[in-house]
């Protein structure tokens, strides 16, 4: 007898599953009922006899279509050459004379342009960094 009867936990299970569907079932009747029921309270447009005028909806223009995108110039590019490199043609005691005819003045162990910056005579090529 006792291997016929269903365990506590099923039994349970099936109780809790039916009440559920129990009342799902008594919720939906009464939502029909009050659906349908004209007992229920009217509203003030319903108890006044007239329908309420339709009203459209307003339309709003959108912000984003009325600015004007930003028009910036285009930039100009500018492209300096790189300096072509002088070499040291003829040297002296105070200097020496640049390819380009540049004169590099000597300032201790230093040769210096007429610009102002100095300059290293690196293999016969005068750099001035």
């Amino acid at each position: 007898m006792e291997q016929d009867r269903m365990p506590n936990w099923k039994t349970r299970t099936l109780m809790v599953v039916l009440a559920l569907m129990l009342a799902g079932g008594v919720c939906q009747a009464q939502d029909a009922a009050m659906a349908g029921n004209p007992s229920a309270p009217a509203s003030s447009a319903q108890r006044s006899g007239t329908p309420s005028p339709y009203s459209p909806p307003v339309v709003v223009p959108s912000v984003a279509g009325q600015i004007q995108p930003l028009r910036l110039p285009s930039p100009t590019i500018t492209i300096t050459p790189a300096p072509t490199p002088s070499f040291s043609s003829n040297c002296d005691g105070s200097g020496c004379w640049g390819s380009d005819g540049t004169r590099y003045n000597a300032i201790g162990g230093a040769l210096v342009r007429p610009d102002g910056r100095v300059c290293q005579n690196v293999g016969g090529v005068m750099s001035c960094p």
